[in-house]
């Protein structure tokens, strides 16, 4: 009865450790595409910034 009792929570610390390792795997793809997200960002400010026209732009063309 015992062995039966140690192999069930040996079931459970297994399971518990295998969902704080998907979660922290989680975490870390969520943080990559916000570093991915942020860095698009400011890719797309810096190509808006460069694009600037100096003066008036011609409407009638």
């Amino acid at each position: 009865m015992l062995g039966s009792v140690g192999s069930v929570s040996g079931l459970i610390v297994s399971a518990a450790k295998q969902a704080e390792t998907l979660q922290a795997v989680d975490v870390a793809v969520l943080k990559k595409g916000q570093d991915v997200d942020k860095a698009n960002g400011e890719a797309a400010l810096r190509l808006i910034e460069s694009a600037k026209v100096v003066g008036k732009i011609d409407e009638y063309v």
